[in-house]
């Protein structure tokens, strides 16, 4: 069964509000490059910026590479690489979505790295323009991929990144999509990347809702420090009242969660099939 909302055709995971926690360099290039190859071959409009000095050629060879003819689409509009100040316009990006909708692309896409805004916006300023994004993401046709290195994203960073990104992390072990009620997970959670599932559940409960559902059906693996985290950040939840549905873990996951007493907790249930 589909999730709500998701699109399963090849490529479609880098649709919509995205957040890459890249952790070395060769992540960075080969998911940028996957996702502005999906951009182009569905005929929308792909926006990029990179910071003072920073280097594009190489975004141009590894579509060269991937078939991708950069010289027609640099001409026909298609892609297109904008300084940090025309990337973000001090009355708001809307009006970079605007132009490209005017000159007729059925969709436009973005890209920046947050080291490079920071250069010209205060950390107030970018996080003011993310929750934009996310609003534009949800009512316009945009898709928006916001690099952040691993490494330096950790405490405040790292939860104000994954809030305005639920259902868009793209973590090297860890993905979340939209569900109904909650977030759908795939991969794998261990210690080198539970503080990411932590603020993951800390947003999903944020909601207002009284139930949160997690489809669990395509994590592969989850440790003691996972399951951690699923404890301490769903607590104040739980004991307000609120309900969490672990929904079609796999057989590992479900063994792992239950010699562990998660199962046993307050306002937890571990259920089968799809939600």
């Amino acid at each position: 069964m589909p999730r709500v909302g998701e699109d399963s055709s090849p490529g479609s995971e880098w649709d919509g509000h995205v957040l890459l926690l890249h952790a070395s360099e060769s992540e960075r290039l080969s998911s940028l490059t996957a996702w502005a190859r999906r951009g182009l071959d569905r005929g929308e409009k792909v926006i990029y910026t990179e910071g003072p000095g920073g280097q594009h050629q190489w975004l141009y060879r590894v579509l060269d590479v991937h078939g991708v003819d950069v010289a027609e689409a640099m001409r026909d509009g298609r892609l297109e690489i904008l300084p940090l100040a025309e990337f973000y316009p001090p009355d708001g990006q809307d009006r970079v979505i605007d132009r490209a909708l005017a000159e007729g692309f059925p969709a436009v896409r973005m890209s920046a790295e947050v080291t490079a805004a920071l250069t010209v916006l205060s950390p107030e300023q970018y996080l003011d323009i993310e929750r934009n994004t996310d609003r534009l993401c949800r009512t316009r046709p945009v898709s928006a991929m916001c690099r952040y290195a691993r490494p330096d994203s950790i405490g405040t960073r790292l939860r104000d990144s994954v809030t305005v990104h639920v259902t868009g992390v793209r973590e090297s072990q860890l993905r979340t999509h939209p569900l109904r009620d909650g977030v759908a997970l795939s991969g794998e959670v261990d210690l080198s990347n539970a503080d990411v599932f932590a603020e993951v559940l800390r947003a999903a409960v944020s909601t207002g809702s009284d139930v949160l559902c997690l489809d669990l059906a395509m994590l592969h693996f989850v440790d003691a420090a996972a399951c951690r985290q699923l404890v301490e950040a769903t607590g104040d939840f739980r004991d307000s009242g609120g309900r969490v549905l672990l929904v079609a873990a796999q057989p590992g996951v479900k063994r792992t969660m239950r010699l562990l007493g998660v199962h046993e907790l307050p306002g937890v249930t571990i259920v089968g099939g799809r939600p």
